[in-house]
């Protein structure tokens, strides 16, 4: 006789990264994140990912996404003009959480498809903001100076739990402050949620990512040593990129610490 397990543990290394992007089933994301499992870079590289889309796909052999219940459609507007997006992640972040993977790692992390992102860049970063993670409702980091957005999010695994415990609170009292849904894309949803509402430590490190919508005048280049670049859409384009970045190659200040 024995126990039967319910998830299957895996003791985290230092720093350890759940990663997980959000694809249509159709198009040129899935041919990115294709690529991407090929070479092993942005969620591939990190310590466990996923794919969620609205239909089960393969994206490599033996990775399939896995379903959640949305169409995946949603309207552009708001003050920003911005997909209007909050309704699909909340809906992706529900089954985040019931899967529950991002209890066995360090940090949870969503990544664009078109995002050129080095996963172990990021450990470096996380590392240097260990101390805000261990506070009790976690740290997550802001990647802007106009605020969260949305190709790169990394949160503690503290701040996922206090997300998961509080963001029906946040749309109740966001629905109250608009009189309505607030025509807000995610990433200001859960960024103004966990700040303002859930009280989570906000951590700016402008190093997480490099795009225009940030001022980034050389973001195209991905040579300025930043954790991401948003957005490359094309195979050629993410390639190039990648090749620019020196395929994540870390400064050699960081190999000698």
């Amino acid at each position: 006789l024995g126990l039967v397990s319910g998830q299957p543990f895996r003791k985290p290394t230092e720093d350890s990264l759940f990663c997980f992007s959000l694809s249509q089933p159709d198009g040129y994301e899935m041919g990115l994140l294709a690529l991407q499992h090929r070479v092993r870079i942005s969620i591939f590289a990190c310590d466990e990912y996923a794919v969620y889309s609205n239909k089960v796909v393969e994206v490599a052999p033996g990775v399939n996404t896995t379903m959640v219940n949305s169409d995946l459609k949603c309207e552009s507007g708001g003050e920003f003009g911005t997909a209007l997006n909050t309704d699909i992640f909340m809906t992706v972040w529900t089954k985040v959480i019931s899967d529950g993977r991002y209890r066995y790692n360090h940090w949870t992390v969503k990544a664009d498809p078109d995002a050129v992102f080095f996963p172990e860049r990021l450990r470096i970063a996380v590392h240097f903001h260990s101390e805000a993670a261990s506070q009790p409702r976690g740290a997550y980091l802001n990647n802007c100076k106009f605020g969260l957005h949305g190709p790169l999010e990394a949160f503690s695994q503290l701040a996922v739990q206090t997300w998961a415990a509080g963001s029906a609170k946040c749309v109740q009292h966001f629905d109250d402050l608009c009189s309505g849904p607030c025509l807000w894309g995610e990433d200001m949803f859960i960024d103004q949620c966990l700040e303002k509402v859930l009280l989570v430590q906000r951590v700016n490190d402008w190093n997480l990512l490099s795009e225009a919508h940030c001022d980034s005048k050389d973001w195209h280049d991905c040579r300025n040593g930043a954790i991401a670049f948003h957005p490359f859409k094309s195979e050629g384009e993410y390639k190039g990129c990648m090749a620019n970045a020196s395929f994540g190659a870390l400064p050699m200040s960081a190999l000698a610490a």
